[in-house]
């Protein structure tokens, strides 16, 4: 997506510069200021792309790319026996629309390429456009942009067939490779600590890693999406399941840890599975692990649809002992109903409102209003993505007593993890300096 976004912004650039230069000698003002801003929308599109905002280039160039080529094409009027071809672009627009919004809305990745095909059929036939002849492209350069037009959109096409297929390759190879480490267990689990108050570790987040032989680290956001859309996130999320559960079952077998709990994500593919709570159940069982100790983490998304089995299986898990945290609190449009409506026993603030709540009065207030609201509901509050001892004192102000974050620790190694445990000062470090105010 990177590459096809730098591409295409840097094609634009040269377009417009060609044919910026073009009108500037046959002296069409219009035309000109057209294709600047056409060159300052490509290099906006490929400056945000190599800085890797992605959603914003992919954005722009999905929102303005077709309005710029609509307005060529109405300049784009030919003499008599002259195909015009400007309206050429708009397949490499549908096509690379396609590509860069294909896990998008159903309006970029479905409508804007479909509108695209749509206006290439009516420039196709159809004359429509300015006719005034300061406005339009001279006679004398009608054909030599026809054949300017006609290469380039071949070249875009070319280039964005090679970017999908290159894709194509590593998402294959990702699937092979993925399949191998669930076979050979060469995933491994990183421990996040949870920290109460008074510094004490509480419990843990379950964190996937995966450590390839040849590709080094590869971070969860490389192959979780992957792993969702080819279905290798339930196999996946079975060995997280196990692995979390064995290490918790070591835990409860020695009195200095016997107090954590673990928590683990559940994905929306997992907890949709037909026998997923057998599967929980038979996991359980054979860990040995006390069911009180886990905790299940489900996000607002996964509670929309066909609420009367989604409640059904969370009951048979609560009365099993397992608890369900509500994950990202706050982000979703379902807050209070799924509060109401769900057995939850607790909720975790998004970092996006911690991280943000001191600069911001909002954040803050939906802050504390969550805090609050999770109090009169009995519910445990833990808040995600303290970084700064000046938001750990603000969420303990609001009665917030259950703290994850890198002020205290990344996610570490079962190795490290125990090292952390053992270290009494580097936990409460932070909480001291609030209770000695």
């Amino acid at each position: 997506m990177r590459s096809s976004l730098i591409g295409s912004g840097v094609i634009i650039v040269l377009i417009g510069l060609g044919w910026g230069a073009a009108f500037i000698y046959f002296d069409r003002a219009v035309l000109v200021g057209l294709h600047a801003c056409l060159v300052a929308f490509g290099m906006t599109v490929a400056c945000l792309a190599y800085r890797r905002r992605l959603d914003a280039a992919a954005l722009l160039a999905g929102m303005f790319l077709p309005l710029f080529i609509t307005a060529c094409c109405l300049f784009d009027n030919v003499p008599n026996g002259v195909h015009r071809a400007t309206h050429v672009h708009f397949l490499a627009v549908a096509l690379g629309g396609y590509f860069v919004f294909r896990r998008g809305s159903i309006y970029m990745k479905y409508v804007m390429p479909a509108t695209c095909l749509v206006a290439f059929a009516v420039f196709s036939h159809t004359s429509i456009g300015f006719h005034d002849p300061a406005w339009v492209i001279p006679a004398s350069a009608a054909e030599i942009g026809v054949w300017t037009n006609t290469l380039t959109a071949i070249a875009e096409l070319v280039f964005i067939v090679v970017i999908m297929h290159a894709d194509l390759s590593v998402r294959r190879m990702m699937d092979i490779e993925m399949r191998k480490a669930i076979a050979n267990g060469h995933f491994m689990l990183h421990y996040q600590p949870q920290i109460d108050e008074a510094g004490n570790v509480v419990g843990a987040e379950a964190l996937i890693r995966w450590r390839h032989a040849k590709m080094g680290e590869i971070p969860p956001v490389k192959f979780i999406p992957l792993a969702e859309e080819t279905g290798l996130i339930v196999p996946i999320g079975n060995w997280i399941m196990r692995a979390a559960c064995a290490q918790l079952a070591q835990w409860d077998a020695r009195p200095e840890t016997r107090r954590l709990s673990m928590a683990v994500n559940i994905s929306a593919s997992q907890f949709r599975q037909p026998d997923f709570v057998q599967n929980m159940y038979d996991i359980v069982r054979v860990s040995g692990v006390n069911p009180s100790k886990l905790k299940l983490e489900l996000t607002e998304s996964m509670f929309v649809d066909d609420v009367g089995a989604t409640v059904a299986k969370m009951s048979a898990l609560k009365n099993m002992g397992l608890a369900w945290s509500l994950d990202d609190f706050g982000t979703g449009y379902s807050s209070l109903s799924v509060l109401n409506s769900f057995p939850l026993s607790q909720i975790k603030i998004d970092k996006s409102f911690v991280q943000g709540m001191l600069n911001n009065a909002a954040n803050m207030a939906v802050t504390e209003a969550i805090i609050e609201l999770a109090e009169k509901l009995n519910l445990q509050v833990v808040a995600e993505g303290v970084e700064t001892v000046e938001q750990l004192n603000r969420l303990r102000q609001a009665g917030c007593r259950i703290y994850q974050g890198y002020l205290f620790s990344p996610p570490l190694g079962i190795d490290a993890f125990h090292e952390f445990l053992s270290s009494e000062a580097s936990r409460a470090e932070p909480c001291a300096g609030y209770l000695r105010q």
